[in-house]
């Protein structure tokens, strides 16, 4: 296995080298203290530590490998968020604990396919009322989370009877979701993403719901769990559209959530709705943070109040998205993404600002960990 230590500081690296010696990883270590020096050799190397005084060049170092490990004496915050953001794998606060060292390492040392099960997110947008406007949300943060995050990002829907994401997204599928279920689930990743539609020049991949409504009647909970666990594998994020329906297929999805994004709308049969739901939810003892309550159509002038609603509901809003009626429609209409619409229309820039929130959210979850 070989390592290569990227820092400016001679002494830190040294004591890099002297710890990983002694753990047995000295065999094939190299030391930089500069990126270029180092951009030879690094496409080749199992795991890269890379200091924050060379923090510039991560992203650089993201194109060639995945495996990277930051390290730093500042381990607030917002600097192992931005780390994580760049594309590190790990964190390590400086000085360096050896049995961290070891840990991190022996983590990468995994099968990918270990790590990538451990580390993905399935993030699914639901809503317990039709025409909320649950697909457009899901489809428009799909593709700037792979924009945010630079890593793949599956959008898949499970609305299996009345999907629209194809239609949204203005794409003509070869395969759906029921093609993969039935015939790709135990292939390889190279196969399972041919089944994808690739997102212009985005990392999104989009599963489109089956073709013909007799195809998803024989879907069951065990075969969604069952496809979940791959896609795993394979997608740091997966993003899903489902249908309003409250069925076993639709609990399964639910129940194998990382974070449900439960959307509403300002009315009192909506927020009505969404009480029952929630009740649903406290029922099926999900985790604290698990389901976020997100206002879509917002208006700064709507007589009902967010205070009003987060004392209604008992939670906190997560996010509001702007009531932008024309830019969701041209979008709509279009098969394109708001923010190819309009970029700098307030509803492009809230998507962009919420797929940051959700990455960062997901990164400060994690943080803990680094804590010494």
């Amino acid at each position: 296995m070989s390592i290569i230590v990227l820092d400016c500081n001679e002494n830190s690296r040294e004591i890099m080298k002297s710890y990983l010696e002694e753990l047995g990883f000295g065999e094939d270590l190299k030391l930089f203290g500069d990126y270029k020096s180092a951009i030879n050799e690094i496409e080749n190397s199992s795991i890269v530590f890379v200091d924050t005084s060379v923090f510039e060049a991560i992203e650089d170092i993201r194109l060639l490998t995945n495996k990277i490990i930051v390290t730093s004496t500042d381990y607030s915050t917002d600097v192992i968020v931005k780390a994580m953001r760049m594309g590190a794998r790990e964190f390590l606060p400086k000085p360096v604990i050896k049995s961290d060292l070891l840990r991190v390492v022996e983590m990468l040392r995994k099968p990918d396919e270990e790590q990538e099960i451990s580390a993905s997110k399935i993030i699914t947008v639901y809503s317990n009322k039709g025409g909320i406007g649950k697909t457009t949300i899901a489809a428009n943060l799909a593709v700037e989370l792979a924009k945010t995050t630079h890593d793949k990002v599956a959008l898949v829907d499970l609305n299996l009877q009345l999907g629209d994401i194809s239609t949204f997204l203005n794409l003509n599928p070869s395969f759906d979701v029921a093609y993969v279920i039935k015939k790709l689930i135990d292939k390889n990743e190279t196969t399972l993403l041919k089944a994808f539609e690739k997102y212009k020049d985005t990392r999104l991949y989009i599963l489109s719901d089956p073709n013909y409504i007799e195809h998803s009647e024989s879907i069951t909970p065990q075969q969604i769990e069952s496809l979940f666990k791959v896609l795993r594998k394979t997608f740091p994020y997966i993003v899903v559209d489902m249908s309003s329906n409250i069925d076993p297929n639709s609990l399964k999805i639910l129940d194998c959530s990382d974070l449900v994004l439960f959307t509403t709308i300002v009315n009192i049969p909506a927020i009505r709705n969404a009480q029952r739901c929630l009740n649903l939810f406290k029922s099926r003892h999900y985790p604290n943070n698990k389901v976020r309550v997100i206002i879509n159509r917002f208006m700064e002038n709507d007589e009902i109040t967010i205070e009003d609603i987060e004392t209604t509901l008992g939670e906190k809003i997560y996010w509001k998205i702007p009531n932008n009626y024309f830019s969701i429609m041209e979008s709509i209409n279009k098969g394109l993404t708001v923010s190819e619409v309009n970029t700098n229309s307030n509803i492009a820039n809230s998507f962009r600002n919420f797929a940051l929130k959700i990455s960062d959210d997901i990164v400060e979850a994690s943080i803990i960990k680094y804590r010494i």
